[in-house]
């Protein structure tokens, strides 16, 4: 393993424990609700995520799922992207390099996001 790949996985770890910490205590009350939806009642792309993300970190993986599916999908691929990465690291025949990040990933993760978007608002 390489000193950048360490620092990295370090930096990830890091995140996670702070994450915890902050999605164990009251920090949901102090959060700002949406513009968008105390402005117009539209639920905006990101509504939603927030809830979802501390429901992820609580453990609460149905909850999360229900508040965001695309965050919860979004943060499962990301999840399993680094562990493959990290398995990837010491291994001279790469396994699942066609996951990673691809441009046109992101097309179509925003493409999922406007339907999305546009699909929960009607319902």
């Amino acid at each position: 393993m390489n000193k950048k790949s360490l620092i990295i996985i370090s930096i990830e770890i890091l995140i996670l424990i702070i994450g915890i910490i902050f999605a164990n205590s009251n920090i949901i009350k102090y959060l700002p609700e949406c513009w968008i939806y105390q402005g117009t009642g539209i639920l905006c792309p990101g509504c939603g995520g927030t809830r979802c993300v501390i429901n992820l970190l609580q453990g609460n993986f149905k909850e999360a799922f229900f508040l965001h599916m695309i965050f919860f999908l979004t943060i499962i691929y990301l999840l399993i992207c680094n562990v493959i990465y990290i398995i990837n690291l010491n291994r001279k025949e790469k396994i699942a390099e066609w996951i990673y990040p691809k441009y046109w990933y992101a097309i179509i993760f925003v493409i999922l996001l406007i339907l999305y978007t546009i699909l929960r608002n009607l319902l």
